[in-house]
This record gives structure tokens, sequence and C-alpha cells, in this order.
């Protein structure tokens, strides 16, 4: 059976690698100026806190965004929200909640369509990609950034298969990795 084609930006892996320290940042408007922050988007440390980022080569990224809230603390797209949307829309004021890109820190993400990778692929370099513009989806909140099918600059190190129903070495599948640049420190950790 084939992968599904449904990228939802990266997350925190459960079970597997050390565990994962979260923090919550101030995202300014000013700082958050280019993209759209949801669920799953890389962000970066900058003067304000923290922004979106596309974290291609030489970005050093500080981890992963796992919730948004609005600048009174409220999560986007709650009732109580002056954000409307599930995700911060660019220019605006508020928090995310971040897991941090740590040493040890395992995360998931999919991998984008190009070469149908296999077992081979464990230690692979790879780089995010998107659309080019660090895209989050007006529907669901969730980034839309997929990890480089082919060989990258050095963001990340693919360290195994995500051992779930309907995902197997291919285009599109699920896969473990660590942050080989981060904002922490290099990484480093052993096949899954």
């Amino acid at each position: 059976m084939a992968n599904r084609d449904t990228p939802m930006g990266f997350y925190p892996a459960s079970g597997v690698g050390s565990p994962h320290q979260y923090r919550r940042f101030r995202v300014d408007a000013t700082g958050n100026a280019t993209y759209n922050m949801g669920i799953g988007s890389l962000v970066d440390l900058d003067g304000y806190g923290v922004n979106c980022t596309t974290a291609g080569p030489d970005v050093s990224a500080a981890g992963v965004c796992v919730a948004v809230y609005d600048s009174s603390g409220n999560p986007c797209g709650s009732p109580n929200s002056t954000v409307s949307t599930k995700y911060l829309t660019l220019g605006v004021d508020g928090y995310a909640l971040v897991a941090l890109a740590t040493p040890g820190a395992v995360f998931i993400g999919q991998m984008s369509t190009g070469t149908a990778l296999d077992e081979d692929a464990v230690g692979l370099i790879t780089d995010n990609i998107g659309d080019g513009t660090n895209a989050v989806s007006t529907v669901t909140g969730f980034a839309t950034d997929e990890l480089n099918s082919t060989t990258g600059q050095g963001q990340f190190r693919i360290i195994g298969l995500v051992n779930e129903p309907g995902n197997s070495w291919g285009a599109h599948c699920n896969v473990y990795f660590v942050f080989n640049e981060s904002a922490f420190g290099p990484n480093s950790a052993a096949s899954v």
C-alpha cells in the first residue's frame, strides 16, 4: 500500500530518544512578519522570542511549534481568542509552545515526493522543504513542511522509519529524525 501524501509539519516522537523539553516563547508581530505559524512549524530564535523559519541550510532551528496562542495566552481559534484562525497569522503578536531541538530529542516528519527511500536512508542528511513559503493549512492549522527526499545540506538526520499502519519505506513515508543543526548544539542519536 502506498504512503499517503498528507504532510502535517513536524512533531515530537514519544517514547523514542531523550525526553522532550518544552518552552513557551513570545512571538512578536515584527519578528513574525514573513510566515504564518502553525502546529508543526519550525521555529528559530530571534530578538523577539521565536519566529517561523524555513530552517534551511545554515539555520539553527530552536525546535518545533506544538501549540499557538494569541497575545492574551488563549489558544488560537478558541472562542475566547483574538485570533480566529487555528494558526498564528503573520504580523500578529502571540505565543508559541515549542518542543526544543535539544540533543537526543527525536521528531517525526514526512518525506517529500521524489526519491523512494528504503532502509539505506537511515543516517541520511536532509533539509526542510515545503512550497517555499512555509505554508500552514488554513483548514487544520498544521504546517505543510516535509523532509527533502534527496540528500540535503545538514539540517536533519534520518534515524529510522516510524512503525505505524500504512507506513512503509518509499515516497511520503513518516520517519524519525533528529536536528543536526540546532540552536542548542550538535545532535546525534542511534538509529531506531
